[in-house]
């Protein structure tokens, strides 16, 4: 080992050693308040917290007439935020979760205002777009409504949506068609500091579109605004979950505080830490690439790959995925290489929040029709149960290990046969999950996509 390398070992060493004393003193006073006040529990992890359950959440504060019988304060408090303009009175707006619209859409909430105006939001919490989702829903939108309209697109923290959704290119020609730019915005449930972390990095052309504020900002703005304990109560939670779920922020004050102040201790400190932070991403996706890796190479005895049974592994814009499709498909033929590599069909395990892992069958080829879409999901639903929505064929929630991040040591050790019992359990887990759903899904796309012979 170089005197260089030997160097940097040893001032890790420092580093880490250091750290750990301040870091320990502020978990036990972080123990002790959870203690006493309870902090980590929130109303909503008991409730429905998928796509539509957050929607109708949303949906109902929007509401002049939700239950939550405060007129229409929460629209006009987020209409005004976004500089919406409307006319004052808005106690006559009706409000729809998963309004149903041409071309077999549904926009997640549709908020009418006198039959003249109309803010969409397209709720986005955990999973990536359909092909031309966002086009389609502005499309309709500019068709109903001429220029009176403005699309929300909500995700956890600012993430843009798929150029296979909609292309900036489409966004400015409909700006220039509409005679204005703020017909769609991008609003993160939490807004976080800006990060070198490359999930945190994304496409320049749509910073324009970014609001200034996010959920949790309106959620907070609503409870600073309401009189009604009960309610202020449930504002709270939400606003919380939105913070902490969604938006991923876990560190609290007290860690915080301390690890603020050793690293201002010393200088070095500071020159670690950075090196630390710019390694972390590249870091992690080792890892995760040897895991996903890993759940290919591994597979039960009952039951073999066709023989032409490939897999893919990929990184992109704070998305990662392990596909698996047979070479022999129409649709893997024609994807070939380049931007539609990964659109053909495929059973798919992908990541697209640090909160979000989710699994099942994708496709937009033209090779499997509308006839063989519908038996799949038809035959996955029966057989492993319904779907939460429409976004891919068929797919569900990995329930059980959504968030790696902690999980990145016991991987590793797993990637290297080092694992124990905890580690071949999680191994376990997503195999026979790739192992169900492809004992159901092969025949079927088989039908449709094998070559005549």
């Amino acid at each position: 080992m170089c005197s260089d390398e030997t160097s940097a070992e040893m001032e890790l060493q420092r580093f880490f050693g250091g750290l750990t004393p301040w870091l320990e003193t502020a978990r036990m006073l972080e123990h002790e308040l959870d203690r006493q006040l309870a902090r980590p529990f929130n109303a909503l992890d008991y409730l429905r917290t998928d796509e539509l359950g957050l929607s109708r959440i949303v949906a109902d504060l929007l509401n002049p007439q939700g239950k939550h019988c405060q007129g229409a304060m929460f629209l006009k408090l987020l209409l005004d935020s976004l500089g919406f303009d409307v006319p004052d009175r808005l106690d006559a707006a009706r409000v729809v979760v998963e309004k149903a619209i041409k071309g077999d859409r549904r926009l997640d909430v549709w908020v009418d205002i006198n039959g003249e105006y109309c803010l969409a939001i397209e709720n986005k919490p955990y999973a990536g777009d359909q092909p031309n989702q966002v086009k389609d829903y502005l499309d309709w939108l500019k068709s109903e409504y001429q220029q009176k309209f403005m699309l929300i697109y909500l995700s956890p923290k600012g993430e843009p949506p798929s150029a296979g959704s909609v292309e900036p290119a489409f966004l400015s020609e409909l700006g220039r068609t509409l005679e204005r730019d703020d017909f769609f915005r991008i609003m993160p449930y939490h807004k976080i500091q800006d990060s070198d972390d490359e999930e945190d990095v994304w496409e320049d052309e749509f910073d324009r579109c970014r609001l200034g504020f996010s959920l949790a900002d309106w959620l907070a703005d609503g409870r600073r605004n309401c009189d009604v304990e009960r309610l202020r109560w449930f504002l709270r939670e939400a606003e919380t979950f939105a913070t902490r779920a969604i938006g991923g922020h876990a560190v609290g004050d007290n860690e915080a505080s301390a690890l603020k102040e050793f690293l201002f201790s010393d200088e070095k400190n500071w020159e670690s830490a950075i090196r630390i932070e710019r390694s972390m991403p590249r870091i992690k996706q080792d890892v995760i690439e040897g895991f996903l890796t890993r759940i290919w190479q591994t597979w039960p005895e009952q039951y073999l790959y066709p023989d032409d049974m490939v897999y893919d592994i990929d990184f992109k814009r704070g998305c990662v995925w392990l596909s698996m499709y047979r070479e022999s498909w129409r649709s893997a033929n024609e994807s070939g290489t380049g931007r539609n590599r990964n659109w053909n069909t495929q059973i798919r395990l992908e990541k697209t929040t640090r909160f979000s892992w989710y699994i099942g069958i994708c496709s937009t080829n033209k090779h499997l029709p509308e006839e063989g879409r519908k038996a799949l999901c038809a035959k996955l639903s029966k057989t492993l149960g319904e779907a939460p929505d429409n976004s891919w064929l068929w797919w569900q929630w990995i329930d059980e290990y959504r968030n790696w991040d902690d999980l990145i040591p016991l991987l590793r050790r797993e990637c290297n046969g080092e694992g124990g019992e905890e580690g071949r359990k999680i191994l376990e887990y997503f195999v026979e999950k790739f192992a169900e759903i492809a004992k159901v899904a092969i025949p079927i796309i088989d039908k449709y996509e094998k070559p005549d012979d």
